[in-house]
């Protein structure tokens, strides 16, 4: 009983000796130097409200595709801080960094704008 509780000792440290040379275990030095999140992938998280690419099309959520980027960086940053309260954004927006907002804004700034109007839902 001993001798099978060793051999799956030795077994096991073996495998996590074998993972810890691999790239499964991030250290936060390697995660720090990967490459920022682009705009667009942290603006898909969005989509749910927001629509694709930001473009909505009710009088519900307003559109972010095209929206200028000074105005979405403050919208943003006052949901994040909660100086404009709303059940649903400020917790959204206290997810992300202030970097990430500002590339989130890049990104819905570049795309098309999309009229933000009443429409039938019918």
């Amino acid at each position: 009983m001993l001798r099978q509780f060793l051999v799956a000792l030795l077994l096991s440290l073996t495998g996590l000796h074998a993972a810890a040379e691999t790239d499964i275990f991030i250290s936060p030095e390697k995660y720090r130097a990967d490459p920022p999140v682009s705009g667009q992938v942290l603006g898909d998280n969005c989509s749910a409200c927001h629509g694709t690419r930001g473009a909505v099309f009710d009088e519900i959520m307003p559109p972010l595709a095209g929206m200028d980027r000074d105005t979405f960086i403050k919208l943003m940053l006052n949901f994040k801080f909660a100086t404009r309260p709303s059940i649903v954004m400020n917790d959204i927006a206290n997810a992300y960094t202030e970097d990430e907002i500002r590339r989130m804004a890049d990104y819905f700034s570049s795309l098309p704008a999309v009229p933000w109007k009443a429409q039938s839902l019918h």
